[in-house]
């Protein structure tokens, strides 16, 4: 195939709250852009589903959006690359789901963390993954649960997939999980990318249940004439194995040699550090990168975008005239809202713990608090309250990330949170350390044209590509004024948790 400047890259990301396709040129400029929102399934209190045909749905309207509203040639899409969330999903031969997906926020599964414990040992899991025994985050906890519970859909079911892979069975026909995103299963070795003997063996898992496992940028197959068509992708397109969305968000923001780290934040919060060896530490998160050779350490918490969100949604009525009349979004609004508020927002204080918090608390039964609400506090107060809330909680993410502590270079940031320059700047100073607000907030669609471009070997498109535009993203320096003040309000943040959290 010859590429020129009239090919172009397509990025697909599967996100917790929504779906974004995305069409970029060589120069990584975008081309053309949609979004599909989908909404949570709760059935019960601590249960956290999604529906998956949602997200092939959601693709579909997003590609024929990019190709018929906004009238991009399809012929000219050299491949596709599709990064994900995480949420289990257990698929028939055809591909179908035979339940709902579990995501990442799910906390079901505590019986069977306790009989994993027993019967496969924590100490063995973490020798082999380099990762802790936990549910939600893993996939391993989630599928003794069906065993447990739902044996008649394991019989059933003949693949657990991600969503990236959902959406790759779709387009290709062909079940694959990336290796970025089966280190984050509990049932692959960190040192070869493998499935695990021993694990599935001990778990009892059905080894037919297990996907082929793929490098990130290896093709899993062409787009089939069926896709091509529901889709209006053209039909042998290849399709790229991909990536876990924190793993290819961290290529689009540029971090991709051992010591380079980013900070993703979008649905959830995330930080991400690249290694040339795997680190075995119980509070991190371990994975391989997307090129070979390379390991990622990584932090999140769960609600960072969602936390606003879910304030949007049940207080933003409270504002929604307000920003109409003046011809802005919720958000916009909201942001100008919160630079009304002073550093600090009033000594208010927010725990950004929703659905309870994996890294670093590890506490399951967590959730959000606001503290030390007066009769002087504002609703913008409260706004800022939880920008600082998120950032504070990525700090301390980052206090346990040594690689990070030491470095002092500017970090680049990207997702949602790069659409709002005050809430850069609140991480700026919170962290005191320089952000790189990127130009590209859509660190996850570009990192996934990246490891699209790397599959056909497109040489204009390196895999340091991403840190050639973050260089012409904005920096942002910590406020002096701010650095000590915010000092102090993340050693309360800290100590709010430590006592309520007795009272969980």
């Amino acid at each position: 195939m010859i590429f020129d400047e009239n090919t172009l890259l397509l990025g697909i990301d599967i996100g917790t709250t929504g779906a974004k396709c995305a069409i970029y040129n060589l120069l990584g400029e975008l081309v053309a852009h949609a979004y599909q929102e989908y909404p949570m399934i709760c059935p019960q209190d601590g249960w956290a589903e999604q529906d998956p045909n949602r997200w092939w749905n959601a693709v579909k309207v997003n590609l024929n959006d990019c190709f018929f509203r906004q009238k991009v040639d399809s012929g000219r899409i050299a491949a596709i690359s599709v990064s994900c969330t995480n949420a289990l999903t257990l698929v028939d031969h055809h591909g179908n789901p035979v339940y709902n997906a579990i995501g990442h926020h799910d906390q079901r599964a505590d019986a069977q963390v306790a009989w994993l414990r027993e019967h496969v040992g924590e100490e063995t899991i973490f020798q082999i993954t380099a990762n802790q025994l936990a549910k939600g985050t893993f996939s391993l906890p989630t599928l003794r649960w069906f065993c447990d519970n739902r044996p008649e859909l394991m019989a059933e079911a003949y693949k657990f997939l991600m969503p990236s892979g959902f959406i790759i069975q779709k387009l290709t026909g062909k079940f694959s999980m990336n290796r970025p995103r089966m280190g984050l299963t509990l049932l692959s070795e960190i040192r070869t990318g493998k499935w695990s003997e021993t694990i599935v063996e001990r778990a009892e898992i059905p080894e037919r249940l297990l996907p082929e496992a793929y490098g990130s940028c290896d093709i899993v197959g062409g787009v089939t004439r069926q896709a091509a068509e529901l889709t209006g992708l053209r039909e042998g397109t290849p399709v790229a194995a991909g990536c876990l969305d924190t793993a290819v968000a961290t290529t689009g923001s540029g971090a991709i040699n051992a010591g380079d780290a980013a900070l993703t934040v979008g649905s959830s919060g995330r930080v991400c550090c690249i290694n040339d060896h795997p680190v075995f530490d119980k509070r991190l998160l371990n994975c391989s990168s997307p090129f070979d050779g390379l390991y990622m350490t990584i932090q999140s918490t769960d609600n960072a975008g969602i936390s606003l969100r879910w304030f949007r949604d049940v207080f933003g009525s409270a504002v929604a005239a307000d920003a109409q009349k003046s011809g802005k979004s919720i958000y916009q609004y909201m942001d100008e809202l919160v630079q009304k508020s002073p550093a600090g927002a009033g000594g208010l204080l927010y725990l950004p713990y929703l659905s309870g918090e994996k890294a670093p608390i590890w506490d399951s039964k967590a959730r959000g608090v606001f503290f030390n609400i007066g009769l002087g506090s504002t609703y913008r107060d409260f706004l800022r309250a939880v920008m600082e809330g998120v950032a504070f909680s990525l700090r301390d993410c980052i206090g346990i990330m040594p690689e990070m502590s030491k470095n002092s270079e500017a970090i680049p940031i990207g997702g949602g949170i790069a659409n709002s320059t005050v809430w850069c700047q609140i991480f700026a100073d919170v962290l005191g350390r320089p952000i790189i607000q990127l130009r590209s907030n859509e660190t996850e669609t570009l990192g996934d044209a990246i490891i699209a471009a790397q599959s056909v070997e497109i040489e204009a498109v390196p895999r340091d590509f991403g840190k050639k535009l973050a260089n012409q993203g904005t920096l942002l320096t910590p406020d002096s004024e701010h650095i000590s003040y915010y000092e102090e309000q993340f050693i309360k943040y800290k100590a709010l948790y430590a006592n309520v959290k007795g009272l969980y």
